[in-house]
C-alpha cells in the first residue's frame, strides 16, 4: 500500500485516475472498500470461533476449519489485512487480531493451569504462520482444508501433552 501510487495502480487496472476519484476519497478510502468486508466478518467470526471453542473445547477442530475456509474464500483480502495494512487505518489489524487468538488460547491454558503469556504468544504466532504459509500456498480449498485438520490434530496433541507436562511440573 505504501509504495503504490494511485496512478500505477489505475494504470493496471485500466482506468483512469478521474474513474478512481469519482468513486473514492483516496487510495486509503480505495483498500478500506477492498477490505472492510472481510476485515468485519473475520474479526466477528474470530470472537464467535473463540467463544465456542472455550465454551465446547471439541469443537476446536471444527472452528479451526471454518477458520481456514473463511480466509480461503477470501484469500486476497485476507492477504492484504494480514500483510499490507500499513499506512491504513487497518494498520493495527492483524495485532488485533493475534490479540483476540492470544486472549482465546490464554483462557483456555488458564482453565488448565496454565498461563505463561510468552508461551501463549509464541504458540499463536506458530498458528498464525502456518495459517500465512497455506493462505500463500497454491493449495486447492480441499488441500488447504486437509492440511488444517493434520495441523489441528497435531495442535491438539501437543496441547494435551504441554497441559499434562505443565501440570506435572507445577505440582513438583
Amino acid at each position: 500500500f505504501e509504495h503504490a501510487s494511485l496512478r500505477r495502480i489505475c494504470e493496471a487496472a485500466g482506468v483512469t485516475t478521474g474513474a478512481v476519484y469519482f468513486f473514492f476519497q483516496n487510495k486509503e478510502d480505495l483498500f478500506a472498500q477492498i477490505v472492510q468486508d472481510t476485515a468485519q466478518q473475520l474479526t466477528q467470526l474470530g470472537h464467535e470461533l473463540a467463544s465456542e471453542e472455550l465454551e465446547h473445547p471439541d469443537t476446536g477442530p471444527d472452528c479451526d476449519l471454518r477458520f481456514m475456509a473463511f480466509l480461503y474464500r477470501h484469500r486476497e483480502e485476507a492477504l492484504l489485512l494480514l500483510e499490507r495494512t500499513k499506512g491504513t487505518r487497518y494498520a493495527s489489524f492483524r495485532e488485533e487480531l493475534y490479540d483476540t487468538m492470544r486472549s482465546a488460547f490464554s483462557l483456555f491454558f488458564h482453565r488448565y493451569g496454565a498461563a505463561d503469556a510468552e508461551l501463549i504468544r509464541i504458540l499463536v504466532e506458530m498458528r498464525m504462520k502456518g495459517t500465512l504459509e497455506l493462505l500463500k500456498g497454491e493449495y486447492s480449498m480441499e488441500h488447504v482444508l486437509q492440511l488444517t485438520q493434520q495441523t489441528g490434530i497435531y495442535a491438539d496433541g501437543g496441547f494435551r501433552s504441554l497441559i499434562a507436562f505443565l501440570q506435572k511440573n507445577s505440582k513438583g
